[in-house]
C-alpha cells in the first residue's frame, strides 16, 4: 500500500491525505482586485467544473456534497478549499486547493468506509494531466467571466 502524505489543510483544519503519484493534488494562486461579490459561490462553481470535466472526458457522473466535497455513492472522491486574502472590501488573491482521488487502488482502514477513488468506483485509469489541462481551461474561462484577474503587474 502506498504511503499517504498529508497535502494541505482541508476545512476545519482537517488534513487531506493523498497517494501523490496516483491522484491529483494541487493549489493555484489567483491574484485579483475584486469585490467579495465577484467570488460569491466560487467553491460551488469549481466543484461543478470538476464534475463537468469528468463527465466530458470519462462519462463519469459525480455529486457535490456541500460545501466543498466531490462524492460518489456517499464516498469522498475529492475536495476543494478556497482561501482568500481580503483587504478592506477587496479580494487581493485566492488560493484554490483541490484534491481528487483518481487512480488510487487502496485506502487505509480508517478511510475505506468514507473515501474512494475513480479507479475503484469505475475501473477506469484517469489521465491526471488531461484532467488538469481541461480543468484549467474551464477555470480560466470562469475567472475571466467574473473579471477576477489583475491585468497589470
Amino acid at each position: 500500500m502506498p504511503i499517504l502524505k498529508p497535502m494541505e489543510n482541508g476545512t476545519h483544519g482537517r488534513v487531506w491525505y493523498t497517494d501523490k503519484p496516483n491522484n491529483i493534488a494541487f493549489s493555484c494562486f489567483v491574484r485579483s482586485d475584486c469585490s467579495l461579490k465577484q467570488i460569491e459561490g466560487i467553491t460551488l462553481k469549481i466543484a461543478n467544473l470538476i464534475k463537468e470535466v469528468f463527465q466530458e472526458l470519462y462519462d463519469i457522473t459525480l455529486e457535490i456534497k456541500l460545501p466543498n466535497d466531490i462524492v460518489y455513492h456517499n464516498k469522498k472522491i475529492g475536495g476543494i478549499l478556497v482561501e482568500t486574502k481580503v483587504s478592506g472590501n477587496r479580494v487581493k488573491y485566492m488560493v484554490i486547493g483541490i484534491g481528487i482521488n483518481t487512480n488510487q487502488e487502496t485506502f487505509n482502514e480508517e478511510l475505506q468506509q468514507i473515501a474512494s477513488s475513480l479507479y475503484r468506483e469505475f475501473n477506469k485509469i484517469i489521465d491526471n494531466h488531461q484532467v488538469m489541462k481541461r480543468f484549467f481551461e474551464m477555470l480560466e474561462q470562469e475567472l475571466l467571466q467574473r473579471k477576477l484577474f489583475v491585468t497589470k503587474i
